[in-house]
């Protein structure tokens, strides 16, 4: 029951990354990896290969790596593929899959995820939540005395403050004494005065105010008054109030960073989901929408951004499909202020179109080109404006991008089998993070038989929830599998889907973006399509 070995390796066995819990050397691992390959046979569906004295239980990542565990043929099959869905999950959250280097790159980081997973060959009781929390190595008692110490570095610059504005005072008020009582003729006195001010040296670094420690001028000395009103003049500083204002608001931001750091602990408990894949709550689709990927924006940027609902009854009848979608332009220079974007749509969805008021509406019906009516016009600068509306809704079940079917059958014996499939109708797009929430009776505990992906039990919401992270013409079918306890088959509905896709549903392409004279400008774009609301009631 001892795993040996974790490692990621090529397809013609090169060891990347890895690392043994038993005692081998190097040259062991190296020729058990190289083998490898040569062990799988084309064409299979199993994701495991037995020697006579080892088994290979192994994941493709990637086009051309594959995560491998060496295991004893004793070991349980289930459990060992538990641990590798956890390492493939693990990995794909350092690095980049698809990229060889990078895998090198970060191999530090990878062996140090395998330790935290497997320890001295067993596997440890640790989930995707655990793990992300471990390997960022992030402490609340850590950040609490971050904030303390802050606080305590603040209260002391206040107080240096305080201090420097009484020893400011007491200099000023020297001053003033000395040209009161001795006038024009003591400028020795003055002198004196200065020197008592700088036994008195202000703590801050503050710009202090202009003083006269030196012997006076002609003109101050026929107006002491004068020179002292002008130094009372520039004794002006904040007010005490605005200093305890501006403590008051350093308070409450450091409050609030700190409740919101609680915030987001508490949103992500860990999971216990025995034999499954523990996972941490997932995000709802308004978050996805909400939360972007960083993009490198050039001068000229185009944002298209889709949210579609599709609601399908539970014997897959279309309910209803709506896609709402709109395309903005932001231009970050003004030598781009009047530009030309041109389009190419899919005509087959029968959209309802329309364009900004300030679009010239003929020249895009005839030429698929956005363009201002007024020559002379311009975009704003570094704002973005919607320049183009479509709608689309249908009533044929066919043009729903993902189709899911929920089959609970009732055994007779007290359980419910409950079998869930998905198929991606349009293989044009490409869903992501696709999450599929399924409802559960309270305090029921799902049994997982099979799974395409992996799942989470959510007891908290009573909720199992499948996951995907992509679905593509390569991926287009997969199914659930699992039993629960009871008799009713209406309480597995309504089931609710989530998921990004950066392709758009309208099928609208940007062909190119030219000025006025007909010159091409180089752009950028992000796409976008979110389900606003997409269930089987």
């Amino acid at each position: 029951m001892v795993i040996l070995a974790s490692a990621i390796c090529t397809k013609t066995g090169k060891a990347l990354a890895s690392r043994q819990f038993v005692e081998m050397p190097r040259t062991r691992i190296e020729g058990l990896l190289a083998s490898f390959p040569k062990l799988m046979v084309p064409g299979q569906q199993h994701t495991t290969v037995e020697t006579e004295t080892i088994r290979y239980v192994y994941q493709p990542i990637g086009e051309d790596m594959y995560v491998v565990l060496i295991t004893s043929r004793q070991n349980n099959i289930v459990q060992d593929m538990d641990t590798l869905h956890l390492i493939a999950r693990a990995v794909s959250d350092i690095c980049d899959v698809g990229d060889q280097q990078d895998v090198v790159l970060h191999g530090f980081e990878l062996l140090q995820t395998f330790e935290e997973i497997i320890s001295q060959g067993y596997r440890d009781n640790v989930d995707l939540a655990k793990l992300r929390t471990i390997m960022e190595m992030e402490s609340q008692e850590e950040k609490i005395q971050e904030i303390i110490e802050k606080n305590k570095e603040r209260e002391a610059k206040q107080e240096m403050k305080r201090q420097a504005n009484f020893f400011d005072q007491q200099r000023r008020e020297a001053a003033k004494r000395g040209v009161s009582d001795f006038g024009a003729s003591s400028g020795g006195s003055i002198l004196g005065g200065g020197r008592m001010g700088a036994s008195y040296e202000p703590l801050s670094r503050e710009p202090e105010p202009i003083r006269s420690f030196g012997s006076p001028s002609p003109s101050a000395s026929s107006n002491p008054s004068f020179t002292s009103n002008a130094r009372g003049m520039r004794l002006g500083r904040k007010p005490k109030g605005a200093d305890i204002l501006g403590a008051m608001r350093d308070e409450v931001g450091l409050a609030q960073a700190f409740e919101d750091n609680l915030t987001i602990n508490e949103q992500a408990p860990l999971l216990n989901t025995g034999a499954g894949v523990a996972l941490a709550p997932v995000a709802s689709s308004s978050a996805a929408a909400a939360i972007r990927p960083p993009v490198d924006m050039k001068d000229v940027h185009i944002q298209i951004e889709e949210h579609i609902t599709a609601i399908v009854n539970r014997d897959g009848g279309l309910e209803q499909m709506e896609v709402k979608g709109d395309l903005s332009l932001i231009v970050s220079d003004e030598a781009y202020s009047n530009v030309h974007v041109g389009i190419r749509t899919n005509d087959s969805h029968n959209a309802q179109v329309k364009t900004h008021p300030k679009i010239d509406k003929k020249k895009y019906q005839t030429s698929s080109v956005i363009s201002l009516k007024d020559p002379s016009g311009s975009f704003p600068v570094s704002q973005p404006i919607g320049v183009l509306k479509w709608r689309i809704v249908s009533g044929n079940e066919d043009d729903i991008p993902l189709t899911i079917n929920c089959w609970p059958s009732p055994t007779g014996s007290g359980t419910v089998d409950v079998n869930i499939e998905y198929e991606l109708n349009n293989a044009s797009l490409e869903l992501e993070e696709v999450v599929v929430s399924i409802p559960l009776p309270s305090g029921v505990q799902p049994t997982v038989s099979d799974v395409d992906g992996v799942y989470n039990y959510d007891r908290a919401h009573s909720t199992l929830e499948w996951q995907i992270p992509t679905i593509d013409s390569s991926n287009k079918n997969g199914s659930l599998d699992f039993s629960v306890s009871g008799n009713d088959a209406g309480v597995f509905f309504p089931v609710h889907v989530s998921f990004v896709c950066k392709k758009p549903y309208y099928g609208i392409v940007v062909t190119g973006i030219t000025t006025q004279d007909k010159q091409e400008v180089d752009f950028s774009e992000t796409i976008l399509l979110v389900p606003e609301q997409y269930a089987v009631i």
